[in-house]
């Protein structure tokens, strides 16, 4: 199996998990990183959305869609700065540059793998 397919898998596992504690436990998750519970829908809806992803990126995966890998990897590549800015601008709480440096990690993965596989 090439590497940028491995790179996919791990990260819809992980989006997937995100998804299903979002929409059935997010309180249980959410406030060991230092964010408030919630009562509001809108974190169920973000792991609704979530595991809609997870859905795409497994298709992709499935259909060997090289060019959905490409476009998830620019589309996650800035997370990372993306949160380090909510963190900086105190909208968020630091943990968000853990996530963040986990989604861009993966991105360059990806990307890194992909280069490779063409060039190879």
């Amino acid at each position: 199996m090439k590497q940028s397919t491995i790179s996919m898998i791990v990260f819809t596992i992980y989006i997937m998990i995100l998804g299903l504690i979002f929409m059935f436990i997010p309180n249980s998750v959410i406030t060991l990183f230092g964010f408030q519970p919630v009562t509001d829908v809108w974190i169920r809806i973000m792991g609704l959305i979530l595991l809609i992803l997870a859905y795409y990126y497994f298709m992709a995966i499935r259909e060997r869609a090289t060019n959905f890998y490409k476009w998830t990897a620019y589309g996650r590549l800035p997370i990372f700065f993306v949160f380090l800015s909510f963190v900086l601008l105190d909208l968020g709480p630091p943990i968000l540059l853990v996530f963040g440096a986990f989604d861009t990690c993966c991105a360059i993965w990806t990307g890194l793998s992909l280069h490779r596989e063409k060039a190879g």
